[in-house]
């Protein structure tokens, strides 16, 4: 009889384990799908078009990282001067260019290389923005891609590293713009942003 019970208070005891087991394992993948389940509610999306005229932000933003959605790699977030801000606002939108948008190449186009002798990717792609804000607390753009879907861009300059970039040699990259960046069902958290004033 005492063999008998001791059996059955294992029995049991394994059996409440084994009903235990799969909820602590939905947990976990619920946990673990926890970030992905909803990423574009923590981007803030503009809803207008806004800018500080004072502000001097031109230049070419490039990431020291890989950014990449499929075949289509970030290559540069570039902002105009403030004429620039001026005329898309008062409505004079060309379809290849505007004050603040994202380029994509892809790479899986052919290469050729530029009077710099640096290679570069034939075919890119510019995602035009919907909305925008920028100025000296937030550069946020907004914009759609039939390729890439829905590009969200939220962050914030660093001023005095710009101001610094721009009287540096231009061999000196300095990290001046950093965000979150979302491409479709994709997030990249925590993109730095090297400023280059052109040549």
């Amino acid at each position: 009889m005492t063999v008998t019970l001791r059996h059955l208070c294992v029995l049991s005891a394994c059996l409440a384990l084994a009903a235990c087991k799969p909820a602590t394992e939905s947990k976990r993948v619920e946990t673990a799908a926890a970030p992905t389940a909803a990423p574009a509610k923590t981007i803030p999306e503009p809803v207008t078009f806004a800018h500080d005229p004072a502000l001097d932000v031109f230049g070419y933003y490039f990431t020291d990282t890989v950014v990449q959605s499929g075949n289509l790699k970030l290559s540069s977030l570039n902002i105009g001067q403030a004429s620039d801000f001026a005329e898309w606002e008062s409505g004079h939108r060309p379809a290849t260019y505007a004050p603040i948008f994202l380029e994509f190449e892809d790479v899986a186009s052919p290469t050729a290389v530029n009077e710099m002798g640096q290679a570069y990717h034939t075919v890119s792609l510019r995602v035009m923005p919907t909305a925008y804000r920028v100025d000296g607390q937030a550069v946020r753009f907004h914009g759609a891609d039939p390729k890439l879907g829905q590009v969200m861009f939220s962050g914030a300059l660093d001023l005095g590293a710009l101001k610094a970039a721009k009287g540096a040699d231009p061999g000196e990259p300095r990290i001046v713009l950093k965000g979150d960046l979302q491409v479709g069902d994709q997030q990249f958290r925590n993109v730095s942003l090297m400023y280059f004033g052109g040549d």
